[in-house]
């Protein structure tokens, strides 16, 4: 029976003029600027030596930005290559028909999934003898050839066959029938004593298997901490995350010298306004209370969405161009923000999280006490996103 090709993710979408319509149901949403993607891609690229790709990690839905429109748009950037941590997601992004090689570094349990490896044509990442003769079973089941990276545990010691013994192990897979070793990876400790020594261990596995008559592939090492700090590790493939979308992950990325964009930004309708009296308690528990008679507005967001619930009084919203402090807890789905000075009315668009000014990513995480890269991985996926190119929208996702 014939199956029917999937349209192209942006093909598929509703015209701009359709997703401005439904967004005007939204209470809260996150507007993604595919724009500034592209534009902190051209940035990493210039940054890297000849002959280094970049293959993007796009776990996590993307770092909470939407799994299918990014890689969508990556793939018309001529990105070629994707790191995908779950099978769920990478199984998607090859069904969606984007013409990128997915790599898949999360485990496989049973035979299905094997065979949906195989059959889909995803690259598995393996470390074990017995996984990679699972994958070359399944390959023989549905009649395809199946692709591996090998990964190398040089001392992080999470996952990945110890580097002292990978030499061994990845010439019995590259010599496996119907599998195909497409290259070999590993990842730092992210440790300025550390680093260098896996650096080493890892060019040390590369060579003990030329000397075998291997050849390892391609060659990745680097995540964005590497890409930023550490050229020696760029090697064949560089694998940024956060920084493809204009995230540092931690201060010290700041003075790298790579100017990116915030690519994400949290938007929600004013849902109600009233007064509240001098000495009146807002929000549970009364973490807030009126000092005098106040005009407030309630945002239908809250920790659902993931915003942390450590903002507590601490969250600046922008509210007709200026920055308001939020008042009391932040609830599972409410968010109370002070509008005495400025005009605030139901249904008015307010940005919660911005690309830039007081409450970006990087503050809003610095205001709750968290990790940045934490706030990015908090995001719901049924929160609604809508995706801009050349200050359009061109694709959503509710």
């Amino acid at each position: 029976m014939a199956t029917t090709a999937p349209r192209p993710v942006f093909a598929a979408q509703p015209s701009s003029a359709e997703i401005a319509s439904r967004m005007a149901g939204y209470g809260a949403w996150l507007e993604i600027d595919l724009d500034a993607i592209g534009r902190n891609l051209d940035r990493l690229r210039k940054r890297l030596a000849p002959g280094t790709d970049v293959m993007p990690c796009v776990k996590n839905n993307a770092y909470g930005h939407g799994l299918l429109p990014v890689v969508a748009y990556l793939a018309e950037r001529g990105v070629g290559r994707i790191l995908a941590v779950r099978l769920r997601e990478a199984e998607r992004i090859v069904d969606a028909g984007i013409p990128a090689r997915v790599l898949n570094m999360g485990p496989l349990f049973t035979a299905a999934q094997y065979d949906s490896v195989a059959r889909r044509g995803i690259v598995q990442a393996v470390y074990t003898r017995d996984a990679a003769e699972r994958l070359r079973d399944a390959a023989e089941r549905v009649g395809a050839a199946a692709a591996v990276f090998v990964k190398i545990d040089t001392g992080l010691r999470r996952v990945g066959v110890w580097h002292e013994e990978a030499a061994e192990l990845i010439e019995r897979v590259a010599k496996l029938p119907g599998v195909k070793l497409e290259g070999i990876f590993s990842t730092l400790s992210q440790s300025a004593e550390q680093d260098p020594v896996q650096l080493a261990r890892f060019l040390g596995v590369e060579a003990a298997l030329r000397a075998r008559g291997i050849d390892p592939g391609l060659r990745s090492l680097a995540s964005s901490d590497a890409t930023l700090h550490r050229p020696a590790a760029h090697l064949d493939l560089v694998r940024p995350g956060a920084l493809l979308y204009g995230v540092y992950p931690e201060k010290k990325d700041l003075g790298a010298g790579l100017e990116l964009e915030q690519a994400l930004a949290l938007k929600a309708r004013v849902e109600h306004v009233k007064w509240v009296e001098r000495g009146d308690s807002v929000t549970y528990w009364g973490r807030f209370v009126a000092p005098e008679r106040m005009r407030v507005a309630t945002l239908p967001l809250g920790f659902s969405d993931g915003l942390p619930r450590e903002l507590a009084n601490k969250a600046r919203v922008q509210v007709a161009g200026r920055y308001q402090p939020s008042l009391g807890s932040v609830s599972l789905n409410h968010l109370v923000v002070d509008v005495t000075d400025v005009p605030a009315e139901p249904g008015d668009v307010v940005e919660v999280i911005g690309r830039r000014g007081e409450n970006t990513l990087g503050r809003v995480a610095e205001a709750a006490g968290w990790m940045v890269y934490s706030l990015l991985n908090h995001l719901n996926p049924t929160t609604p996103r809508v995706y801009y190119r050349g200050g359009q929208p061109v694709a959503l996702t509710d």
